[in-house]
């Protein structure tokens, strides 16, 4: 009979981590880059870039 293997979790933690910096940090520069468009063409246009944006992925 041979003992189960023992997983260390310590291990994953760091991974994850860095997944979720890299998942804030793409939704803080999505955010940013929606702001800066806002900014720059206005509110009419960032509306039409969404809507085109959603309707392409859909």
């Amino acid at each position: 009979m041979s003992a189960s293997p023992q997983i260390d979790t310590q291990d994953a933690a760091p991974a994850s981590r860095v997944g979720l910096w890299l998942l804030g940090g793409g939704f803080g520069l999505l955010l940013l880059t929606g702001l800066l468009l806002w900014w720059r063409e206005g509110d009419r246009l960032f509306t039409d870039g969404l809507i085109a944006a959603l309707l392409a992925c859909f």
